[in-house]
């Protein structure tokens, strides 16, 4: 083994999240999400050790030290770091630390950005060469058995390749689609807002979920809904129709809250009626109940939405698009 290190973007979804959680998008033809990465980093450092296994999170100020990764998830609380070590054959000497510019919860994947950073320094390390096609399925289940819920996988393709996506959810086939839209016209029209308070987002998740496979008919036809939104996003950004996004992002915002009961929360809902007062739309990112909420408007509009936000008592947070996803490096 030898020093490695790797930075992986967070992403921003504009629509389709939750579709992309196995199988959910199966049912549903030609489901797809939207994302777009964002230099919002995780970053993890791997230095070789004579013996055992210590992963430090600098963010929650943790360390966990034991002779062997086994040893780590055998018992819970275990770090994500740890399963994906365990997932690519490391057991030990091994020294791992990370830190990630968006707290837990932020709606952001955060935590999968971090796994995605994992895997890339720990390959890196020890020589290992992954494809991406074979990174992603190792974080997701790693993550899996981590939170002990079902994991999409928007989060780790962002991750890996930075920029703006569409990712096409067909049945054995996963496809990524970068989208040729001008990064600084998309910056003219989002904005990235902090919501406050956030909770576990598996426990969202877990509630579409089982709604889904046990038939709730509004969960049925608001996740079909939100299908029909992500491909006409699609369509409109390659179209560079940003105005036509403000209504299709409320729409989607509105098919979501009926998902679960937690999705939305009531600074949420302030934020969505006040980006909708200045003339824009909002939705919450990833899971919801709480962190960050996308806010869009149309071209010349933003300037307006974000002070009527910052006037209702929000913060916007900056942000720049993140055109390269998982950056790897000996050393660092």
């Amino acid at each position: 083994m030898r020093a490695a290190s790797a930075l992986a973007p967070t992403r921003i979804d504009l629509a389709g999240g939750t579709l992309d959680i196995w199988p959910l998008y199966l049912f549903h033809a030609g489901a797809l999400t939207v994302n777009v990465a964002i230099d919002k980093r995780a970053y993890c450092r791997v230095e070789p050790r004579s013996d055992g296994v210590r992963i430090e999170s600098v963010d929650t100020r943790m360390v966990h030290e034991a002779e062997s990764v086994g040893v780590l998830t055998s018992v819970a609380g275990a770090p994500l770091a740890a399963y994906v070590l365990e997932a690519l054959g490391i057991e030990g000497g091994a020294s791992v630390v990370t830190r990630s510019c968006v707290p837990a919860g932020s709606g952001l994947g955060g935590s999968s950005a971090l796994a995605v950073a994992v895997a890339g320094a720990i390959a890196r390390a020890v020589g290992k060469r992954l494809a991406e096609d074979e990174l992603w399925p190792v974080v997701r289940d790693a993550e899996a058995r981590c939170i002990g819920v079902p994991t999409g996988i928007q989060d780790y393709l962002a991750a890996l390749h930075g920029g703006l996506l569409a990712i096409h959810l067909d049945a054995g086939h996963i496809r990524v689609e970068r989208l040729a839209v001008d990064a600084a016209k998309l910056e003219q029209c989002l904005a990235l807002v902090d919501a406050g308070a956030t909770r576990f987002s598996g426990i969202n998740n877990w509630d579409v979920f089982k709604g889904r496979i046990d038939g709730d008919a509004r969960v049925r036809e608001s996740l079909a809904r939100i299908a029909g939104v992500a491909s006409r996003v699609r369509t409109a950004l390659v179209e560079q129709r940003f105005e036509a996004l403000v209504p299709l992002l409320a729409e989607e915002w509105d098919a979501r809250q009926i998902l679960a009961p937690a999705v939305t929360t009531p600074e949420i809902d302030r934020i969505v009626s006040v980006a909708r007062g200045a003339g824009g739309a909002a939705k919450v990112c990833g899971a919801g109940g709480g962190g960050m909420v996308a806010v869009w408007a149309e071209p010349g509009g933003l300037e307006a939405v974000r002070k009527a936000v910052a006037g209702a008592g929000f913060e916007c947070v900056p942000f720049r698009v993140a055109h390269e996803g998982l950056q790897v490096e000996d050393g660092g």
